[in-house]
């Protein structure tokens, strides 16, 4: 599947967060942020479809749906994550590792630059 940049999920320490460090966790939230650490984008549309609502849920699907090319949906998921609290305290990042670009989501409100949904 091609998509437009990747997205990393770290704890607040700034550890790169991998599949072992969700596999215990049950909720459809964690589930979801599993699977965007496996890079697999669909299977994590599911699951936080399913997940509570929370600013991580949306902001993930925003993230998910722009990197997929759905930018109008990409950017309504991400409006809506203005209106929810944070549950967790993970760091998302955007990658696009071709151009070295390394950007840290701290709010859902962030600017992505054009070259990356490009």
């Amino acid at each position: 599947m091609r998509v437009k940049f990747r997205i990393a999920v770290y704890s607040a320490e700034g550890k790169k967060l991998n599949r072992e460090d969700f596999i215990t966790r049950k909720s459809a939230l964690h589930r979801g942020i599993r699977y965007v650490v496996e890079f697999k984008y669909l299977e994590a549309t599911k699951w936080l479809m399913l997940a509570q609502d929370c600013m991580e849920k949306y902001l993930l699907l925003g993230l998910l749906y722009l990197s997929l090319g759905q930018e109008r949906e990409g950017r309504e998921f991400l409006k809506e994550a203005q209106n929810h609290r944070r549950i967790t305290d993970y760091l998302f990042l955007v990658e696009k590792p071709e151009d070295g670009l390394k950007i840290i989501i701290e709010k859902p409100e962030a600017f992505l630059p054009d070259s990356l949904l490009s």
